[in-house]
């Protein structure tokens, strides 16, 4: 028996197990599906899958290991109202969710100091529209859960909000590290969530039942986790302020740059990390690696992903895509927005099209880079974890677009890998996170950019900002 730390992700479109050694190197990992129910503005799921999967995940991964700690983190901000033995008592709003426009509105002229604005993005508005339009099943709830807080919730029997979370949520007072009083009387629902711990608390150990499911060994110590940017800032070597930018590619794309605490820069997404007095200053964008698999689909015989065939066609391509496919996040906060392509003829085939949804995603996160640059915070090169890294089409893509080197680390796990490295800081199992610099700072390729080709995307990404003002259009319209 190997003695091994466990991490789990609970993403948006699947749940991830990774376990590692105490040094932090990946011994196994296993994913398992779960699906997202989508009606207009609304995006939901049911948190039992979250459990059967975990469930499903767990059992190869473990012979062989002697867990000796368990932490979680996951999507967010998503919350689900659960009765007083941890059953739902409703769905579970996902970080994806638009319909609570009104409630984040009237929020924003409430605390119009917080750093996190007024968007439904931001978790807070969640409660309030469960409370106007779903008000049976905040009755009949003892708690509102983060996805992470869900699972530990099922892992322990303890309910608590970790504060990466929290502080991600519209309204959080970063100097009370709570919600300000007169936040909590006008969203009583506020009430529901349960303590707010530190993302490194141990809130308890896996009891029988979970035991029974999952197959860990009763007493492990589950730590409270977070948000997965955490994980995968972690997992790449961001720990403070200083090291490398991050970007995570999976159903969305997030990137994150480790600040000083505290830290706060107008339209982007401010959390908490793991790490004493470090800030995550986050931008991202609603729909990455699920625009990839929306183009993939069309052709159900083909895998239009193979890089051979990506990197064959000229670049910058002649397709121009906006991969907003379901509203944005940074920099424009446009619920309203949707996806556009530019330069279809009747000679566009998939592999253009792949290429377009690749390249929109580099050109947007070149916007997001220069943002960053503008408030003082320059970016050499980008680490590049989560799903989307494993592309290396992508990421030369991404080296060309930005102008600077792309690397993927040996790791390359995202949050999940994370995720097992906290469990071990928090247990006390690894000493400090410069005993992890080594795992997390080996590199496994480095893409460089093209010079030529670097200058000729200047004009693709001309295009795309054009492309991209007219959902300014479709915000204003019915």
């Amino acid at each position: 028996m190997r003695d091994a730390l466990l991490g789990i992700d609970a993403g948006t479109s699947s749940v991830k197990v990774v376990a590692t050694d105490l040094a932090g190197r990946r011994l196994a990992d296993r994913s398992v599906p779960y699906p997202t129910r989508t009606d207009g503005a609304g995006a939901e799921q049911d948190a039992r899958d979250w459990w059967e999967a975990l469930g499903a995940a767990l059992r190869p991964v473990l012979p062989g290991l002697q867990v000796l700690a368990v932490a979680v983190t996951s999507q967010a901000p998503t919350l689900v109202p659960v009765a007083a033995d941890g059953a739902p008592t409703g769905a579970a709003l996902t970080w994806l969710d638009r319909r609570a426009l009104a409630e984040s509105a009237e929020i924003g002229a409430l605390v119009p100091e917080s750093r996190n604005g007024a968007d439904p993005f931001f978790g807070t508005a969640k409660l309030a529209w469960l409370a106007r339009h779903r008000p049976e099943e905040l009755a009949t709830a003892s708690a509102v859960l983060s996805t992470n807080g869900f699972l530990v919730r099922m892992l322990t029997g303890e309910s608590v909000l970790d504060d990466t979370t929290a502080s991600l949520m519209q309204g959080f007072d970063e100097e009370l590290g709570d919600f300000p009083d007169r936040l909590r009387a006008a969203v009583p629902a506020l009430a529901k969530l349960p303590r707010i711990v530190p993302a490194e608390t141990v809130v308890g150990e896996v009891g029988a039942r979970a035991a029974a499911h999952t197959g860990l060994p009763i007493g492990v110590p589950v730590i409270a986790g977070g948000v997965d940017a955490i994980g995968s800032a972690l997992e790449a070597g961001a720990f403070v302020a200083g090291d490398p930018f991050v970007d995570m590619t999976g159903f969305s794309s997030v990137t994150m740059l480790a600040v000083p605490r505290g830290t706060a820069v107008p339209g982007f997404i401010h959390s908490r990390h793991c790490t004493p007095g470090t800030d995550l200053l986050i931008t991202a964008q609603v729909t990455a690696g699920a625009t990839v698999d929306w183009v993939n689909g069309l052709d159900s015989a083909t895998d239009l992903r193979s890089a051979d065939a990506i990197l064959a066609r000229p670049r910058p391509g002649r397709v121009v895509m906006v991969p907003s496919l379901a509203g944005e996040r940074t920099p424009s906060w446009n619920p309203a927005a949707r996806g556009i392509l530019d330069g279809i003829d009747l000679a566009t085939d998939g592999t253009d099209l792949m290429l377009a949804a690749m390249e929109g995603n580099a050109l947007a996160l070149s916007r997001d880079i220069d943002a960053l640059r503008i408030v003082g915070f320059p970016v050499g090169h980008v680490i590049s974890t989560g799903g989307g890294a494993s592309s290396d089409a992508w990421l030369q893509i991404k080296a060309d677009v930005l102008g600077i080197p792309v690397l993927r680390p040996a790791s390359g796990h995202g949050a999940a890998q994370g995720a097992a490295m906290l469990a071990g800081l928090a247990c006390g199992l690894i000493g400090s996170i410069d005993d992890l610099r080594g795992a997390s700072g080996e590199i496994e390729a480095e893409f460089t950019p093209d010079a030529a080709r670097h200058e000729a995307y200047g004009a693709s990404r001309a295009r795309f900002d054009a492309l991209a003002a007219v959902n300014e259009a479709r915000r204003s319209s019915p």
